[in-house]
This record gives structure tokens, sequence and C-alpha cells, in this order.
């Protein structure tokens, strides 16, 4: 058995399976999940700022609160959750005739999206003294919902992608499990939520996977304003 002390990176690695399938699998759906993996792969060690303090306190090989997992595996989640539904369910994106045009401001819009997740993630943290969870919740659905008001067609996509990235977490930990048992018992303080493990996955993260799906999903569409058609 091996020690705690790989638990994190593990779980990279076992996302990183997913990952790479995904991208060798279609060409097309590359490039986007390479610009999400990266952004994501930078929200990490951000996010772990505030779930060390109250969700988890994960091992690291560099024996840091915030370690380089954090980077790997927020890569890792930001790829998959990007492409999954559109590779499962044989979609493509289209996108409208005059996309370059309007370039400077639909990125401007994908940024103040994101600029909003991360205020209202550290300011319910910092200024409002909720804790993590709750700080996540309304960090990802309030972004989440202004998509679906602009763009209904995107509420497919984001809800199928929010239980499909669930589906793949209990994959997931409960092979991680089967490696190093009981690290999620090592890992989580439990202070959040009641001590209840579903299928391998801790009820916070079993909300926190739906909606961070249901986030990551629709932004490249939202982004560029592309429509999901079927792929022939």
């Amino acid at each position: 058995m091996l020690g705690y002390t790989y638990s994190y990176l593990l779980l990279g690695i076992l996302f990183f399976v997913f990952w790479i399938i995904l991208f060798l699998w279609r060409k097309d759906t590359r490039k986007p999940m390479l610009l999400f993996s990266s952004l994501f792969g930078f929200a990490g060690p951000l996010a772990d700022l505030l779930y060390t303090q109250d969700w988890w306190k994960p091992v690291t090989i560099t024996n840091t609160a915030i370690g380089l997992e954090s980077i790997f595996v927020g890569f890792m989640i930001g790829g998959i959750a990007t492409v999954l539904y559109e590779d499962i369910f044989k979609k493509k994106i289209r996108l409208r005739k005059n996309y370059k045009s309007r370039k400077e401001k639909d990125n401007l819009h994908l940024i103040l999206l994101i600029l909003t997740a991360l205020i209202l993630f550290f300011g319910s943290f910092y200024l409002l003294r909720l804790n993590s969870l709750v700080s996540t919740i309304i960090a990802l659905i309030i972004p989440t919902l202004y998509i679906w008001y602009k763009r209904k067609d995107l509420i497919v996509d984001s809800l199928m992608s929010g239980v499909l990235l669930l589906v793949l977490s209990f994959l997931v930990y409960s092979t991680l499990n089967l490696i190093t048992p009981g690290w999620v018992d090592e890992f989580w303080y439990f202070r959040n939520v009641p001590h209840l493990i579903f299928l391998g996955v801790p009820i916070d993260d079993v909300i926190w996977y739906f909606l961070a799906g249901a986030f990551i999903a629709p932004l490249y569409e939202y982004w560029l304003e592309g429509r999901l058609i079927n792929k022939k």
C-alpha cells in the first residue's frame, strides 16, 4: 500500500488517464481542452488557499499546504469538463461567421465572468465569513445561472457535464481508495458537511464536481457564441 504522500498526485494521474483519452480521441476539441486546462490549472492553487483552511488538508509531495498537485489536478479537471459532454454525445461547436471581428468583446465577457466567480468565491469567504463550501456554491451557481439566462441552448450541456464529471469522480475516487485506502478520512476535515461518503467521494466533493462541471462546460461556447450541433 502506498503512503498518503502520493495520494493527491495519484488523484491527478487518474484524472490524467481520462484527460489524455479525450485529448487523443478528437483533434477538434484539443484547443478548448488545453485552453481551459491551463485556466483551471492556475485556479487550482487559488482554490486551495481557501479549501486547506476548512475543507481538507492534503499531503503533498513538497510537504507544503498547497502543492504542485493542485495545479495538476486543476489542469486535468478543467480540460475534461470542457469537452466531456461533446465527446460522449458526439457534438461539435459551430462558430458564428463573424466571431473573429468580435474577439475583443468576447474576451472581455469571459474575463468578467471568471472575475465574477473569483470575487464571489473570495468575497463570500473573507468578507461574509462563510465556509469554503458555501463560498464555492455561490461562486459557481451565480455565473452558471447567468450563462443559462443568456444562452438557454447551453443548459443541457451544462447539466449533463455536471453529471458526467460527477460520475467520473466516483470512478477516480473509488480507484484511488483501492490504491491508498483511507485517504479521504486522512485528508478531509468534514467541518462544513456531515461525514458522508458516496462511492468514495465525500459529500462536499459530490457537490463540487457537479457544480464545477456545470460551470466549466459551457464556458467555451458562451465565450465564442458557438452552438453545439451533432457531429456527423
